[in-house]
């Protein structure tokens, strides 16, 4: 039997030609709905198709026409419920949830509370199970330490499924031997995929995100199984192409590096830097130059390909960039 809600077609779902294009012998059609996805400034309007191991999201075409935005596996999936540091704005936390997945969180908003509800309900159970055919359950997992000290350290961890990404910075601190908390660093991924470094918020799983690109990497056929059977070793020791392997780097967070930076000002200078040239500024030792996913390809002293000077007002960033 399926649950359903919110479909103002009398087509049944499972006929979409969008729904029948996912279904087959070992995946089955669970739930529809609209949606609003919020991330920072901006909200799109998009329907959400639950499936057994898989989200859908599309856009309506009409009332039984989509078009595929972007499809998730549950087993990389995450929900959470800290929506100010997702999107700008008030939101209602009645009808809003934090949904994430591989590297993407943004703040689902639905149009009743019953209706939010609901959609928690499905996917945390869906999530969980789906994590339960996860094989292995264990993957080692290389984070980087910088900005840390006067050195670049690099430890591997042993990482599980549930772990989260503040679970993981807990565990690398440790390891390293430094001090501190999970509030004082940020773990950041550097993806292949994207154009930039992605910081984590905390709630996410470090251990899906990495499987995500090693699940990208299989044959084709096998990519979107939850649980491939056979898992090459080359795949979990990094040995994928650079548009499919994802490094985790540990740095400190934005309240650690203003408490660094009001230490530094109360000293005195010889030469000063501007917050803009501080923040463009790649100085030896301090960054991974010879990583194999330097996102420092970008033409210097431009962002987003523009001169800082055209961007900049009185010397200061940008204020969605503060």
């Amino acid at each position: 039997s399926f649950f359903r809600e919110g479909c103002l077609s009398p087509i049944s779902p499972e006929a979409w030609p969008l729904v029948q294009s996912f279904i087959c012998h070992n995946r089955t059609f669970i739930l529809d709905g609209h949606v609003q996805l919020k991330t920072s400034l901006q909200t799109q309007e998009r329907h959400l198709f639950l499936f057994t191991d898989i989200l859908v999201v599309a856009k309506s075409k009409s009332h039984s026409h989509f078009k595929l935005k972007c499809q998730a596996r549950l087993c990389e999936m995450w929900t959470a419920f800290c929506t100010e540091e997702v999107c700008e704005g008030s939101t209602d936390p009645e009808r809003s949830f934090v949904l994430g997945w591989p590297t993407t969180n943004c703040v689902a908003n639905f149009r009743s509370a019953e209706q939010k509800e609901t959609w928690l309900s499905f996917l945390q159970s869906r999530i969980r199970e789906e994590k339960e055919k996860d094989n292995p359950k264990r993957i080692p997992v290389t984070i980087i330490a910088k900005d840390v000290g006067t050195c670049v350290y690099s430890k591997t961890l042993s990482v599980t499924n549930v772990d989260t990404a503040n679970d993981v910075i807990l565990m690398a601190l440790q390891q390293l031997g430094i001090n501190g908390s999970e509030k004082d660093y940020k773990l950041w991924v550097i993806s292949g995929r994207e154009h930039a470094p992605y910081p984590l918020i905390g709630h996410e799983y470090p251990f899906g995100i990495k499987m995500s690109h090693i699940r990208d990497a299989m044959p084709h056929g096998s990519k979107h199984c939850a649980c491939p059977r056979q898992l090459q070793e080359s795949f979990l020791t990094e040995q994928l192409p650079q548009e499919l392997q994802c490094q985790f780097v540990l740095k400190p967070s934005q309240v650690a590096v203003c408490q660094q930076l009001n230490d530094l000002s109360q000293k005195s200078f010889k030469r000063k830097r501007s917050i803009i040239n501080w923040a463009f500024w790649r100085g030896p030792g301090t960054h991974l130059d010879n990583a194999p996913l330097s996102t420092t390809s970008a033409a210097p002293g431009k962002l987003f390909g523009l001169l800082l000077t055209t961007i900049c007002e009185d010397d200061n960033l940008p204020k969605p960039l503060l």
